[in-house]
């Protein structure tokens, strides 16, 4: 009856992906002679090199993505690209990587028996995914909006391997109107779970009622415990599909929404110290750039190198933050503070190519430096925003708790936000982050953020 959770399944994934490059690796070393070399490095020092480069790349390229790996054809894509991309910075590394590049038939032999084995490992997964024993069933207690919605994240951010038999209410089926795409059947009230337990139903019971939980489930919760069925809060379950913090029902289930602050002085002091070297790095990064950038925009255009704008920092404190500038001058002259968007034909040419690449971001090294950002955090905003979002989406000021980031887990994760609507999504983003921040997390947004800008997934 137990079920495989999200994150065993990422694992599994993993360990199959991980074992693949292996098998090819030690495959090819040895028909190739090269482990009898004394003066090679031990097998184990270029197995270790490659897992770490393997799993660090399917982390940081979302290969792991459930969705994804669910489908034969998209999962051997997105496992076989991301095979390649790890091979290829495995190829690059010196002394730690075994030493295969004395021979390109070896290498071809190594990165493409890689690929195949990848590739078949992800379609025989997708496929044994699809099994009814290893398939999700959910119900979900509650049939209000935020069991419509996370019906939708269940449909929407999910494979067929994860399916919503319906949902369980005692107000009935008349509070049944979706407030998302899905539209739940009402199975029955709360003691409609007792049949559904006993029959071994489900294997998941999502528990998406606001308030003080009824007392007639109550007693099916610890049922369904007992009969070693997962129960889950709807919150943490949005939470771990999408990496996101729900903010619409934040009123309802407020005690899982507002995030951990409490950081100890040992990630302070990382994190800081990381700003530093990085600030550093940027500035003189930057220095770099400005020749070339200040041609290229005199040969477009009159206007300044940089913009400077007023945005919101730690506990509220404004700041002037710097950019390569990217729009025509005076660009809010008419109509004051606007959203940037897609096609914004503010954005001049140089200024869409800096965005793609965002290269207009690297100026905000200075802001590092200085202490008024940081590496990783929520994006800065402005003032006159901040004031109109506050009153539309609950603790959004949250957010100034503490300092913005150059990068963070909604830029990484998000476009631009050209809407209301978008800078809802990216605060999820930003609550994700502000509750679970480490510098686990902060390194693999900083690797996501290499992975966005060689991709030139800017806007």
């Amino acid at each position: 009856m137990n079920v495989l959770h999200l994150a065993e399944r990422r694992l599994i994934l993993l360990v199959g992906d991980v074992t693949c490059g292996l098998v090819s690796l030690l495959g090819v070393t040895w028909f190739a002679g090269i482990w009898g070399n004394p003066d090679n490095l031990p097998v184990a020092v270029w197995c270790l090199t490659l897992v770490a480069i393997d799993a660090t790349i399917l982390r940081a390229s979302d290969a792991l993505d459930p969705r994804q790996a669910s489908n034969p054809f998209s999962g051997g894509f997105g496992g076989g690209r991301a095979w390649l991309l790890s091979a290829l910075a495995y190829l690059a590394v010196p002394y730690l990587s075994a030493p295969l590049l004395a021979s390109r038939y070896v290498v071809l032999q190594f990165v493409l028996s890689g690929l195949m084995l990848r590739v078949a490992w992800r379609i025989l997964h997708a496929l044994l995914m699809r099994q009814v024993r290893l398939t999700t069933r959910y119900v979900i207690a509650g049939c209000g909006p935020a069991a419509s919605g996370i019906a939708d994240v269940i449909a929407c951010d999910l494979g067929p391997d994860h399916v919503v038999l319906g949902c369980v209410d005692d107000t009935g089926p008349a509070s049944t109107e979706p407030a998302g795409r899905t539209v739940l059947r009402h199975l029955g009230d709360f003691g409609t779970l007792e049949s559904l337990i006993a029959e071994r139903r489900f294997n998941t019971l999502v528990l998406a009622t606001a308030g003080q939980m009824p007392a007639r489930l109550q007693r099916q919760v610890i049922e369904a415990y007992e009969r070693g069925i997962r129960v889950v809060p709807m919150p943490a379950l949005y939470e771990s599909v999408t990496g996101r913090v729900l903010a619409e029902y934040a009123r309802d289930f407020w005690a899982t929404t507002l995030p951990h602050l409490d950081q100890d002085w040992a990630y302070r002091l990382a994190s800081r110290a990381a700003d530093i070297v990085a600030g550093i790095t940027g500035l003189l990064v930057t220095i770099c750039l400005i020749p070339p950038v200040f041609v290229a925009m005199r040969l477009a255009g009159p206007g300044p190198l940089f913009y400077r704008q007023v945005r919101l920092g730690k506990n509220g404190a404004p700041f002037i933050i710097w950019k390569f500038r990217s729009m025509v001058p005076d660009a809010e002259a008419v109509g004051g503070a606007q959203w940037s968007h897609s096609g914004d034909m503010r954005v001049t040419g140089v200024g869409r190519w800096l965005r793609l690449t965002r290269l207009d971001e690297f100026p905000q090294f200075w802001n590092i430096l200085r202490g008024e950002m940081a590496l990783v955090g929520p994006r800065p905003e402005r003032p006159e925003l901040v004031e109109d979002l506050e009153e539309a989406i609950p603790f959004y000021r949250i957010r100034l708790a503490v300092r913005p980031g150059l990068t963070g887990w909604a830029q990484v994760k998000a476009s631009y936000a050209s809407s209301a609507a978008d800078t809802v999504v990216k605060f999820q983003y930003d609550l994700y982050y502000l509750r679970n921040r480490s510098v686990y997390l902060d390194l693999l947004i900083v690797l996501k953020t290499v992975v966005v800008v060689l991709g030139l997934r800017g806007t």
